[in-house]
């Protein structure tokens, strides 16, 4: 296991940058409540994009779409969907609507190597809070192929980081609250079907961020618990990275089990380096180095580790 005086930081003044990304020049782009995209440069060099029009969105998943621009998942109180951001503050709607309905407040986006686009939303639940228990079954993904947009798994216990796996052809998704990696068929309509638990997880651990390494495993930020967990294609899990705080796991799992957990216990995180670890992209040379966003933090933390991740599909994109 890593120690955590291996754990590194970069950039500063940061506001909840929950996903972060890499592109091929290493320049790291991530989500901040203050209201835009972050790129954190490998100079050193910070940049804040916000719309330009004063639109006040509430970034949580991104992607890059192409080289001007990201798509970015709005994480409003009560609204959602998804934007593209240009780069030069430009914005624009790109999905607000899923059936006729607005599409609720919307977890993450993710470009898979078909060029297909699939959207997570974790909860119809207004406020989100009341789907934080174990009993949360109302989460769903949408799929965005040749611009058209439809739901195409629905139930989940609060749908969260997904991805399109290349070596077995299957979308995983992280069910954070139903504590499981959940795998799907992909239909030739893509409608996903066949779902089967990939790993379920144990006490304190709840699943976050999901990315791929070029060994075909996935690797897991679990929020509460700090933890970065490698799975194996069998379902076996590694424990990578922690800094957790157990008198602190068993509120948050008593507030679980009882459908209590509040944002109070939530944010009164017990950790000696990290802040509650909610994603997670490999970078650096050969893409060892793993760089993590986080949800209560104001800088990136990062590590290195003798396996490579998988080059990512928006890096075609770039």
């Amino acid at each position: 296991m890593i120690s955590l005086g291996k754990i590194k930081f970069v950039g500063k003044d940061l506001n909840r940058p929950e996903c972060v990304l890499i592109d091929p020049k290493n320049t790291l782009h991530v989500s901040d409540f203050r209201g835009g995209i972050t790129r954190i440069y490998s100079s050193g060099k910070i940049k804040l994009t916000k719309p330009n029009n004063g639109f006040k969105i509430k970034p949580n998943g991104l992607t890059i779409y192409n080289k001007n621009s990201w798509l970015v998942t709005h994480l409003d109180e009560k609204e959602g969907g998804v934007y593209k951001l240009n780069f030069n503050g430009d914005i624009e709607p790109y999905l607000l609507e899923i059936e006729n309905k607005p599409i609720p407040p919307t977890n993450y986006v993710h470009f898979d190597f078909h060029g297909r686009i699939w959207v997570t939303v974790s909860t119809r639940k207004i406020p989100r809070i009341l789907s934080h228990n174990r009993y949360c079954d109302d989460g769903f993904i949408i799929l965005i192929d040749d611009g058209k947009p439809r739901i195409v798994a629905d139930g989940l216990g609060f749908a969260n980081e997904c991805f399109f796996n290349p070596f077995d052809k299957k979308l995983y998704v992280n069910e954070t609250f139903g504590k499981k990696i959940s795998s799907f068929d992909i239909g030739r309509n893509g409608e996903l079907i066949n779902k089967k638990i990939l790993s379920s997880f144990e006490f304190g651990e709840f699943p976050d961020g999901l990315t791929l390494d070029s060994e075909g495993s996935f690797w897991v930020t679990s929020i509460f618990s700090n933890k970065v967990i490698r799975v194996l294609p069998n379902g076996e899990k590694q424990t990578i990275l922690e800094d957790s705080n157990k008198k602190y796991l068993n509120l948050i799992e008593k507030a679980f089990q009882n459908g209590n957990l509040s944002r109070p216990i939530m944010n009164d995180l017990k950790s000696i380096k990290l802040k509650n670890i909610s994603s997670l992209a490999f970078g650096g040379k050969e893409l060892k180095d793993i760089y993590l966003g986080c949800l209560l933090g104001q800088q990136i933390a990062y590590f290195s580790h003798n396996i490579s991740g998988l080059e990512p599909a928006f890096w075609k994109n770039c």
